[in-house]
């Protein structure tokens, strides 16, 4: 599956990262896993990516980028993000919240209960997105869980428990609240042993109270993650599960309390539900991209993308792409999926956020990493003069001084391994960022041949 093909690359990057300056990139194959639109202003974008968090307020024609080390995590880490009422990011990191309330710019990481606690989830309220839930559960020394709900008021700035701590031999996964109840909260995990059942537990009283269902099928190998809420009937809830051999869709029209498996894939990465509630998207970059009307949920395949990640506003279906062979990492689509607009492209990326000064953790850490990033992801040298230097003055284009060290494309298309830039170590990095690359081409269409989606 795509996710070994991923492990296979990044792993073999990460032994050439052990011989690197500090200052290179992460390692891993460089895409695009999750697409927010801020509520309140639909110009303003976030992208989490593999080496770090993407984001515009022109509506994609100009990207920034923010490194890892500023919002607090870095390697194989990829953070649950969300985007608040007033523009605030929020991040949850393994080892607790981090948080930016000036455009990406500062980073805080949350004190108190929160601290050094593992966010697993976020989720705001669709009617008032300053209202924000927040799922840590973490293992403790004792080896007991701590699973709870918290929530802010203030786009993230405060934050105060919702109800009581879960029993201690649960771990949550995944949080929501309903769009038309936000009083109705869904979380779903799995029990600890000796068979480690899937479950999703349901409160009608914003987590002062919770009943439990099991999910069908679902183990601490094939887990339950929650995938949307319809937003008219609190009692309708997506879940995909997670597993070993093949992802499946299951349905729940009752709170949670029976489900029906709708659709199987080899691999979910990406799933969606229109804002109206009357259609659903499903796909990886395994399966292409699926569609199904929320009244049958009979599904249809309507394109080959190679799917990474589905967000759907009413400006149409986001996605997330491989872009060597997609042609974007972020496109958009207005007709259900069918043909995609180029949205983030690496040619847009040009570095730190310019407004970000040297005395903010964007500001003070990321301009020195973005050289090494933006030679190991491709980043185009086309910015305006400037633009990509962001606070502190670093150099705006992947290769510096006319590109110079910057990996050059090969006869076939990838990277040279005779690239100079960063010697060997650099050179070792861009050709297995097109290995892996080309892995995951190659494992992708040869997917597709053997075997079909199936709906059920």
């Amino acid at each position: 599956m795509n996710r070994i093909a991923l492990g296979l690359a990044a792993a073999a990057a990460g032994l050439a990262l052990s011989a690197a300056p500090p200052a290179r990139a992460n390692g891993r194959y460089p895409t695009a896993g999750q697409i927010l639109v801020d509520p309140a202003d639909p110009q303003h974008i976030v992208v989490r990516a593999t080496y770090g968090v993407l984001t515009t307020h022109d509506g994609g024609e100009r990207w920034s980028w923010i490194c890892e080390a500023a919002i607090g995590y870095s390697g194989f880490e990829d953070p649950m993000l969300v985007v608040t009422a007033d523009g605030s990011i929020l991040a949850g990191l393994f080892d607790g919240l981090s948080a930016t309330h000036d455009r990406g710019c500062d980073w805080r990481i949350a004190e108190g209960a929160l601290a050094q606690r593992n966010i697993v989830d976020l989720s705001i309220d669709r009617a008032d997105p300053a209202s924000v839930l927040l799922l840590g559960s973490s293992v403790m020394a004792s080896d007991a869980i701590l699973t709870q709900v918290w929530e802010s008021k203030d786009d993230g700035r405060t934050w105060t428990q919702a109800g009581v701590d879960f029993p201690s031999t649960f771990l949550g996964v995944t949080l929501d609240s309903a769009p038309s109840d936000p009083r109705r909260i869904y979380v779903s995990g799995r029990r600890n042993g000796p068979t480690f059942e899937g479950i999703v537990r349901r409160s009608d009283d914003r987590g002062a109270t919770w009943e439990e269902f099991d999910v069908p099928g679902s183990d601490d190998r094939n887990l339950p993650y929650l995938g949307a809420v319809d937003p008219k009937d609190p009692d309708v809830v997506y879940v995909r599960r997670d597993g070993d051999g093949a992802d499946a869709l299951l349905v729940s029209r009752d709170g949670g309390a029976t489900w029906r498996e709708v659709f199987q894939a080899a691999s979910l990465l990406g799933l969606a539900l229109s804002p109206d509630g009357t259609e659903i998207a499903a796909g990886s970059d395994l399966d292409g991209l699926w569609v199904a009307p929320t009244d049958t949920l009979e599904f249809t395949q309507v394109g080959q993308l190679g799917v990474r990640c589905l967000t759907w506003t009413a400006r149409g279906l986001f996605a997330c792409a491989d872009e060597p062979v997609d042609g974007f990492s972020a496109g958009v689509s207005t007709d259900g999926g069918r043909t995609f607009s180029p949205l983030m492209t690496l040619d847009r990326l040009c570095g730190s956020p310019e407004a970000c000064g040297g005395d903010s953790s964007t500001g003070r850490t990321c301009p020195g990493l973005w050289r090494a990033t933006a030679r190991f992801v491709g980043a185009g040298a086309s910015c305006e003069a400037g633009g990509a230097a962001g606070a502190g003055g670093s150099d705006a284009s992947a290769g510096g001084e006319a590109g110079a060290g910057a990996a050059e494309p090969s006869a076939g298309g990838g990277c040279s391994c005779g690239a100079s830039g960063g010697g060997r170590a650099g050179a070792l990095l861009s050709c297995l960022a097109a290995a892996g690359g080309a892995l995951l081409r190659a494992r992708r269409h040869g997917r597709r041949r053997a075997q079909a989606p199936g709906a059920r």
